[in-house]
């Protein structure tokens, strides 16, 4: 029998990329749910090394989507040249509930300058990185 299964196989990003992704754009994160269903949330995200990491809670339908099936696309926008954009294309490697409340602090700080401020009723130890290695990268009008 003949395997069509293709191996997941990570890429680097190149520079222009990791430049174009340092800055603090929001993405949108798109996943699948178990009946099938596309899901796309709009999310901060933050570059580390080469993997992408993001931040959400536990319950949260973008969580048991992953849970249930690793992969996920992430697009990302300039939001001044909506002509200049990335997509990843990825899979979870790492659900993170020990740095959760720390990454969503360093995330917060990114994109408001200040650390992340909790909702009423939400808790630090209800927050999950979820940590997603890219397997393929798309994109146009990146300088």
């Amino acid at each position: 029998m003949v395997s069509l299964e293709v191996p997941d196989i990570p890429v680097l990003l190149d520079q222009t990329t990791r430049e174009f992704l340092s800055k603090p754009y929001v993405a949108v994160l798109a996943t699948i749910s178990p009946r099938g269903r596309p899901q796309a949330t709009p999310i901060w995200y933050l570059l580390e090394d080469d993997h992408i990491l993001v931040n959400t809670s536990r319950g949260r339908v973008k969580l048991q989507n992953l849970e249930a099936n690793p992969y996920a696309t992430l697009t990302v926008v300039d939001p001044v040249n909506v002509y200049s954009w990335v997509q990843i294309q990825g899979r979870t490697v790492q659900f993170d509930q020990q740095n959760g409340a720390r990454d969503i602090d360093r995330l917060s700080v990114r994109y408001t300058g200040k650390p992340y401020r909790y909702p009423s009723g939400a808790r630090p130890e209800d927050r999950v990185t979820i940590v997603i290695r890219p397997l393929r990268i798309s994109g146009l009008g990146r300088r």
